[in-house]
């Protein structure tokens, strides 16, 4: 830990999310929270393994920067489970673009790959990934929340393969945070299948990159209880898969 701290991506991208979250508030909804007395029970074990799925990517997935240290909201709702055996997944391609790459490895970000993220399992860390990745970006429409789930399956497959609860995650309002276009649509969703390259059309205040500051009210779903498989690491029944993504 100290040798991130150390590292000047690690301390610019604490300044960044130091300021995301001043900037827009976020609260955590736990699935038993009580709406009168905002009260709640719910406990998410940190000796148990975990695939956070988090919904909907927007053109930022703002609630994904709650499990990137310890101090965040969710940490302070869910605590031992941040920066402790917590690794969030992001494509490939970001870790070929100079710049964005010391960022993601500055912090808790290793390759989405099948084969990188086995071996993350093995070692009994849990997980974090937006699942809907850019395509549901080049989706985003302002006032709506579109999801990409009917094709996103490899998280239910490693949670089956490993045993790992299933914990799904939605911001309410990250679709909010900016203005979309659907200029040359459809050439920019042939990049993103062909190229694996999301070039979404947008703008936040005053027609620049800032995001609106629009609060997010982040619901944590009850926990899935995906059972142990006989053996770590093998191929799950696609019925079984299918179950879990209904």
């Amino acid at each position: 830990m100290s040798s991130r701290k150390n590292n000047i991506f690690a301390r610019a991208a604490e300044k960044f999310f130091d300021a995301t979250f001043n900037y827009i508030p976020m609260t955590i909804v736990p699935w038993d929270e009580d709406h009168s007395t905002k009260s709640s029970k719910a406990t998410l074990p940190p000796n148990r393994q975990y695939i956070f799925a988090v919904h909907p990517h927007g053109i930022h997935c703002m609630p994904l920067s709650l499990f990137h240290r310890k101090g965040s909201e969710f940490d302070k709702r869910f605590p031992g489970i941040c920066e402790k055996n917590l690794s969030g997944l992001v494509a490939t391609v970001m870790f070929k673009i100079p710049g964005v790459r010391e960022l993601f490895l500055s912090l808790p970000y290793i390759d989405a790959s099948r084969s990188v993220a086995e071996e993350a399992l093995r070692e009994n860390r849990s997980l974090f990934v937006c699942t809907g990745s850019g395509e549901e970006s080049l989706l985003t429409k302002r006032g709506e929340d579109v999801l990409v789930l009917s094709k996103r399956k490899g998280f239910i497959r490693l949670a089956l393969s490993y045993g790992c609860d299933i914990v799904p995650i939605f911001g309410v309002g990250n679709s909010d945070l900016f203005e979309t276009y659907n200029f040359g649509a459809t050439i920019r969703m042939w990049l993103h299948k062909r190229l694996h390259v999301s070039i979404p059309i947008f703008h936040g205040r005053y027609f620049t990159p800032l995001p609106y500051r629009v609060p997010i009210r982040v619901l944590v779903g009850e926990p899935l209880k995906v059972p142990q498989p006989q053996h770590r690491g093998e191929k799950p029944d696609e019925e079984i898969v299918e179950k879990y993504l209904k």
